[in-house]
């Protein structure tokens, strides 16, 4: 049995509503820490004098860890919207 068959249908919508939204924020603060961790990884920010390079990474690979959850929202939405 699947997991949309045990979520009851009156749910199904918040539900796929409540994906698109993880999807959105997701992507979007993703797109930023991302930029943002490149940007400082090649000394072209304001406070890049500051960080090293470890914490330039560390701050992409958290902007990649959002990407994958606002992909996770889109693949939740697709699965309880229809």
């Amino acid at each position: 049995m699947a997991l949309k068959d045990n979520v009851p249908k009156t749910l199904r919508g918040p539900i796929g509503f409540g994906s698109i939204g993880v999807m959105i924020l997701g992507i979007v603060v993703g797109y930023i820490f991302t930029a943002t961790g490149i940007t400082l990884y090649f000394g072209q920010g304001v406070p890049a004098e500051s960080l090293t390079t470890v914490e330039s990474l560390a701050i992409s690979a958290f902007g990649l860890a959002c990407l994958v959850v606002g992909y996770a929202g889109w693949k939740s939405f697709n699965y309880f919207a229809y």
